[in-house]
């Protein structure tokens, strides 16, 4: 195997494409709020280091160890272009398609290394506690120690999340179920204001009011009867998924449903925008500097 199939993409290429600065140049803008001492808006090509991570999604005890990154490159993100070719046609939303965009938003939330920092930081957080029950220091040996056994445990429930025959199921099912019995709407935003991106794309809004004010968005789609969803398509295009309003016959559902294409406020874009500011790993990405440039100011 090359460099290529070492360095895998935790953000789709053919997802980042959608944000070129031009059709002639493979570059996004991105502000990285890991650079120290303060973010900046810089430019990153689609296949810089940032949006990579060494063998991220390799497992030597699979009979292939390079599977994962394989099903995804070869079968998975070449079909998003294919999506947002349909939607930029503003006409009827094959069904097909819709199972791909639930397909799409399930595999881009389960690869996000959002998922991985989760396990992560839970697990290292109870071995810590667990090896300083009653005050007592860690040595720097036993530190490292537990900081290597978080990685490597996350990093197997990780990927055990994917190729567990169960646990992928009954994951999948859960998205196609909530996913399909919501409300489907395309958001378009306006020429003086743009979708925004991040590296972790696809939030829900905190739809309840105890926490909603000291977290009023989540890393992840809430998948239950009041959860709301919004995934940026592109700079263009935002899908939004709601639930469907009282009177909805039963029948109705988002593989069959008119899907309409409605022109967003801009109050709405900069609601949106927000929430992908929040729910952010490290990147904001957008196609426009100057936007990028007010946000950090």
């Amino acid at each position: 195997m090359g460099n290529k199939s070492k360095q895998q993409h935790t953000v789709p290429r053919t997802y980042l494409k959608h944000w070129k600065i031009s059709d002639a140049e493979s570059f996004v803008y991105a502000i990285d709020f890991a650079r120290k001492p303060r973010p900046v808006v810089d430019r990153f090509g689609l296949n810089d280091s940032v949006f990579k991570r060494d063998r991220y999604y390799n497992d030597n005890t699979f009979i292939h160890p390079y599977a994962l990154e394989e099903a995804f490159s070869k079968y998975i993100e070449p079909e998003y272009e294919n999506i947002v070719n349909e939607i930029k046609e503003e006409n009827v939303i094959t069904q097909t398609t819709r199972e791909k965009i639930i397909f799409w938003l399930y595999t881009t939330k389960m690869r996000n290394p959002v998922m991985r920092n989760n396990h992560e930081r839970i697990i290292h957080f109870l071995m810590t506690t667990k090896a300083r029950w009653g005050g007592r220091p860690l040595e720097a040996d036993e530190e490292q120690a537990i900081n290597q056994y978080s990685k490597d445990l996350a990093k197997k429930m990780h990927l055990g999340a994917l190729v567990d025959e169960n646990d992928a199921k009954d994951l999948s099912d859960l998205f196609l179920q909530t996913m399909s019995a919501k409300r489907w709407r395309i958001l378009k935003s306006h020429s003086l204001y743009n979708f925004w991106t991040n590296d972790n794309p696809g939030f829900s809004p905190n739809v309840d009011e105890r926490f909603a004010i000291d977290r009023p968005y989540h890393h992840w789609f809430e998948l239950n009867a009041k959860g709301v969803m919004f995934f940026p398509l592109s700079p263009k295009y935002c899908l939004e998924i709601s639930p469907f309003t009282e009177g909805t016959p039963l029948e109705v559902n988002a593989l069959t449903m008119h899907i309409p294409y409605t022109e967003a406020s801009l109050t709405y874009i900069d609601y949106i925008n927000k929430g992908v500011f929040y729910t952010r790993d490290r990147f904001v990405i957008s196609n426009n500097k100057q936007i990028l440039e007010s946000c950090i100011r």
